[in-house]
């Protein structure tokens, strides 16, 4: 299992870190949040309002979102109610990915009590970098159709086929900085497999110039 890890550790260095794109000054007054889930899953949550682009047509989804959080994983793992070691084991390898979708009322600040979670304020054009990421990671039909999964446990919870494909050298830690670093937070996702490193970056992200 220990050279698995490493082996694993190894690969996860492999991807590619997202060029620091050149923006105009502008006030970061758009918050993020990179949450918690479980002590092994993380997700990212944006504001609904603020998005634009293509992932703005969540919003006519999802009428009355505040936010909307969004979480890579295997897909048949997923989607399971339980899962067992077996169930771990398989999904190390590569496969189908799925993003679960949950549309919030307020923010995660607002409606979480018992979940751990990361602000970041973000400018607009992070954002916009950010969003863009985000509906890049669905899976789409020919015609642009989201390739809608199921429903998750809760109303709100929403299962989608991801393009991406999951496996133990990109999980949903390495997703969830992946997106910050595609939207040109500087996140260095290279090496990021669990939770605890996402965690890490996402705090030297907030506090990195005071976010």
């Amino acid at each position: 299992m220990i050279r698995l890890l490493a082996l694993l550790l190894l690969l996860a260095g492999c991807v590619s870190p997202a060029p620091k794109p050149t923006d105009p000054p502008q006030v970061a007054d758009a918050t993020i949040y990179v949450l918690l889930h479980d002590d092994w899953h993380t997700e990212v949550s944006i504001p609904a309002r603020r998005i634009t682009g293509e992932l703005t047509r969540l919003n006519s989804i999802f009428p009355g979102a505040g936010y909307f959080s969004f979480g890579f994983g295997e897909r048949l793992y997923m989607q399971k109610v339980k899962t067992d070691t077996l169930d771990m084991i398989t999904a190390i390898f590569p496969g189908p990915g799925a993003l679960l979708t949950t549309a919030l009322v307020g923010s995660p600040a607002e409606m979480y009590t018992d979940v751990e979670m990361v602000p970041i304020h973000v400018t607009q054009a992070e954002l916009d970098r950010l969003a863009d990421f985000l509906w890049d990671s669905f899976e789409k039909s020919p015609d642009g159709a989201l390739n809608r999964l199921g429903e998750g446990a809760f109303p709100g919870y929403v299962f989608y086929g991801a393009a991406p494909t999951y496996s133990g050298f990109y999980t949903c830690n390495t997703w969830t900085i992946d997106a910050l670093d595609k939207a040109g937070l500087d996140a260095d996702a290279a090496g990021v497999l669990f939770a605890s490193q996402a965690m890490a970056r996402a705090r030297m992200i907030a506090r990195r110039a005071g976010r």
